[in-house]
């Protein structure tokens, strides 16, 4: 795991406006403007607060629908992310093991993101 250091940040800087120096944040994009997360499967057995941050500094939520994937809510979880109920319309990354039908998506904000794997 890479080590972090992680200053002092100064309240009156919006979140918006700076590029954090975090382990699971990249930089993407033309400008380099779009965060994108990296989850590191070690955060499970690891202690260290700093990957747990992430979610909970910026409120990350997420649900898992019709599967069961421990392996996948452990690591959120130890990422920060907390989970909402199935039927919650309040959350991030929806983890689902069967296909949504059109509707639903079209329905998805921008900051919503699905992963799938039927069976």
């Amino acid at each position: 795991m890479p080590e972090v250091i992680q200053d002092k940040v100064d309240p009156e800087i919006s979140s918006e406006d700076e590029h954090e120096d975090h382990p699971c944040i990249v930089w993407s994009g033309l400008s380099r403007k779009i965060p994108v997360l990296l989850f590191y499967a070690e955060t499970i057995v690891s202690k260290d607060g700093n990957f747990r941050s992430i979610g909970e500094r910026h409120n990350l939520a997420f649900k898992i629908v019709r599967t069961e994937s421990r392996l996948v809510r452990s690591i959120l979880t130890s990422h920060g992310f907390h989970e909402v109920h199935p039927n919650s319309s309040d959350f991030n990354l929806m983890w689902t093991g069967s296909h949504l039908k059109p509707h639903l998506l079209r329905s998805l904000q921008d900051f919503q993101k699905v992963n799938h794997f039927p069976r």
